[in-house]
């Protein structure tokens, strides 16, 4: 496909899927600016958790993991809230716990805005209550986390541990969510054939797994993916997309952030039911959080065959 094909290519796209109004990233938004703004984010069932949450989520990667970045970070974290967004995603291990205690500055005062996640790196039972989950919500300021995820579930290996009966780290998250501390309990991964038996083996209530056209920074193709999207809908497990512009390098395929956004969040259409419930946007400087729920604002959902299109052209 030569320069000029794919700028065809690209430029139908938008134009069939979200409308001649909405502009490459970076432009300027045309005068009906004002209206957009008013707008609320559009929400979406989270699974069997029966949260509506907002298509576009702030993740606590990136900016929001930085030394010396605390009230910049804040600022940003404010300001999502401030717009709308009701998910924040963040981890343990996002820059050893800076950003659970930057998230923790805010939620200290705004906690019951937020369906909040975090993550945990322990693959077993000793340890997970007493240490990380304690610690987690030292930093986060809060007795109470939305969604605790068994974080990178990335092999059968890991799976078998984290699942074992005797062993595992379910079993703390169990007791965690019997005891009123958890809300929900899920996993992530960059692996569908590792979500796939992880569904097969334990009735899960989240999963946060990869979703881009070009199948960047994950385990499988795109159509994979789609098709374990819609097996996931099919037990009401509340989906959760990362990675919507595999780290940035779907740009170098000639992609822009409103497609980005509009294939990951289409992604295991089924007719008129879309399963992904939010994306979570990390975000490498402030001015781009405006920038995407303007997006997100905007967004008219991909038909499958506008998908397909899409994954083939991140192919070529």
């Amino acid at each position: 496909m030569t320069q000029i094909d794919r700028r065809d290519f690209l430029k139908k796209l938008t134009a069939t899927t979200l409308g001649a109004s909405l502009l490459k990233a970076g432009t300027s938004f045309p005068a009906f600016a004002n209206d957009i703004n008013s707008l609320p984010i559009p929400k979406r069932r989270l699974g069997k958790t029966g949260f509506d949450v907002t298509i576009a989520s702030l993740g606590g990667q990136s900016t929001i993991e930085q030394p010396d970045k605390l009230i910049e970070s804040v600022e940003i974290i404010n300001h999502a809230l401030d717009l709308g967004i009701n998910y924040i995603d963040t981890s343990e291990a996002y820059g050893n716990g800076i950003s659970e205690t930057y998230i923790g500055e805010v939620m200290k005062h705004r906690r019951d805005e937020v369906f909040l996640t975090t993550k945990t790196f322990n693959r077993n039972r000793e340890g997970l209550i007493d240490v990380n989950f304690t610690n987690s919500c030292k930093r986060l300021q809060t007795d109470f986390i939305d969604l605790y995820l068994m974080h990178y579930i990335n092999n059968l290996e890991t799976l078998d541990t984290i699942l074992d009966r005797n062993s595992g780290a379910i079993l703390a998250l169990e007791e965690l969510r019997d005891t009123g501390k958890i809300g929900y309990i899920g996993i992530s991964s960059h692996s569908t054939e590792v979500l796939t038996e992880a569904l097969d083996r334990y009735d899960l209530d989240c999963v946060f797994l990869t979703i881009n056209a070009a199948g960047m920074a994950m385990n499988q193709s795109p159509a994979e993916t789609r098709a374990f999207i819609q097996k996931a809908a099919e037990k009401d497990v509340g989906i959760i997309a990362m990675k919507l512009t595999g780290r940035n390098s779907i740009f170098n395929k000639g992609v822009t952030m409103d497609q980005a956004i509009g294939y990951s969040l289409s992604a295991g259409r089924n007719g008129n039911h879309l399963p992904v419930a939010t994306g979570v946007i990390g975000i490498t400087r402030p001015e781009q959080l405006d920038e995407n729920i303007r997006l997100v604002k905007q967004y008219k959902a991909y038909s499958t065959r506008q998908m397909e299109d899409l994954e083939h052209f991140c192919a070529a």
